[in-house]
């Protein structure tokens, strides 16, 4: 039982592994666009996820296989914290350039940029607070597709689920799980980078 329990945390770990959550919420925008009647272009949407998941996974990831490989983390899970600052650096660098790609290549609409951005800023925070308390990068991360969807769903009533929001926030509780019972965190980490995430993705649309 303890062994399924582990490999089911390891996989909800990975499945919902910080640097994919910005293509997951593309994906979802997309859908939700369609939804909405918008149609797209099938090549501007996967230039748009395609986009999203080099600049927000594969180069930081990239920059993280590259350190495991010199020795100098141990694996793409970085429970050191003291060894988080270089790929939580270069997930910055990408984030803002992803933003960027999301504004002046895409032409998305301005919440959705402000979104982006929000995310961003929780990337920094987690960076900045990560030098003295390890709070949970997976959740921040996660907290901001929740985040992101319910401020899509203000900013586009038409597109409201009543089902959505509820059913990632139960996914946020299995998430919180999995990384408690590999010991990676302690509840007040998940739950306050759950909280950033969500607070500073939704927060921005506010103003607009």
């Amino acid at each position: 039982m303890n062994k399924l329990l582990k490999n089911l945390s390891l996989a909800t770990s990975i499945l919902l592994y910080p640097m994919l959550m910005p293509t997951y919420a593309m994906l979802m925008m997309f859908m939700a666009f369609r939804k909405q009647g918008v149609e797209l272009p099938l090549l501007y949407e996967l230039i748009g996820i395609v986009g999203t998941l080099f600049l927000t996974f594969l180069i930081p990831f990239s920059i993280i296989l590259l350190m495991i490989k010199q020795g100098q983390l141990k694996d793409a899970y970085i429970e050191d914290k003291n060894a988080r600052l270089t790929p939580y650096l270069y997930s910055i660098f990408s984030s803002i350039a992803w933003c960027v790609f999301l504004w002046r290549v895409m032409h998305l609409p301005q919440y959705v940029c402000l979104m982006a951005a929000g995310a961003t800023v929780a990337l920094v925070i987690v960076t900045v607070v990560n030098h003295w308390w390890k709070i949970s990068a997976h959740l921040t991360c996660f907290g901001a597709v929740v985040g992101s969807v319910a401020g899509y769903q203000f900013c586009q009533p038409s597109s409201a689920n009543l089902w959505l929001i509820p059913t990632l926030l139960a996914v946020s509780l299995i998430l919180c799980y999995a990384r408690l019972y590999l010991k990676a965190h302690t509840s007040l980490q998940v739950v306050a980078g759950l909280i950033l995430g969500i607070v500073a993705t939704f927060i921005p649309v506010l103003f607009i």
